[in-house]
Order: structure tokens, then C-alpha cells, then sequence
């Protein structure tokens, strides 16, 4: 099992938009092969500042994700949104 958590901070100005960007990725990536999970959460005190939370079967199946079209997309629609690049990290469970 991999679990990938991904910090996203969107121009504050930008954050209603990245906001959708966020839900459409979520609720398309949901139904890929080997996605047991994935959820997104917003900060309370910084609603710019998204977080992820993803559970992949294996690595291989993260990265197919990463290679699909609505991934793709979303990367290139959030990017002129956001206020640095993504925090993304690896975890594995203990």
C-alpha cells in the first residue's frame, strides 16, 4: 500500500477556483484501479492551503494515475492558481 499526502496552496484570490479543480480531481481519481481512497481537506484558518490524502494499491498504480487525462488536466488548469509548487510525499504504513 502507498499513501501519498499532497499539500496544495492556491493564491488566496485563487482559492475558490482551485477548490473545484480539487473536488473534480478527488471525485474522478475515487474510481481509478488500485484507489482505495482519496480525499481532499481545505484549512479551517487558511482555505487556500488543500491537503490530500491518497491510498494507491502499489506504486504502480500511483503512477498510472498520475498519468491520466484528468490529472493532467488538473495540473494544468491549478497551476497558474497556485502560490508555490505541490508538497508532494510517500508514506508508508508502520
Amino acid at each position: 500500500m502507498v499513501i501519498v499526502m499532497a499539500t496544495v496552496r492556491a493564491q488566496p484570490e485563487h482559492a475558490e477556483a482551485l477548490h473545484g479543480v480539487m473536488t473534480t480531481l478527488a471525485l474522478r481519481s475515487r474510481g481509478e484501479p488500485g484507489c482505495s481512497a482519496y480525499r481532499v481537506f481545505h484549512g479551517s484558518d487558511e482555505p487556500h492551503v488543500f491537503v490530500t490524502h491518497e491510498q494507491w494499491a502499489d506504486a504502480q498504480d500511483e503512477q498510472r494515475h498520475l498519468a491520466c487525462r484528468h490529472v493532467l488536466e488538473a495540473f494544468k488548469t491549478a497551476g497558474p492558481l497556485l502560490a508555490a509548487a505541490p508538497d508532494i510525499r510517500h508514506f508508508v504504513e508502520i
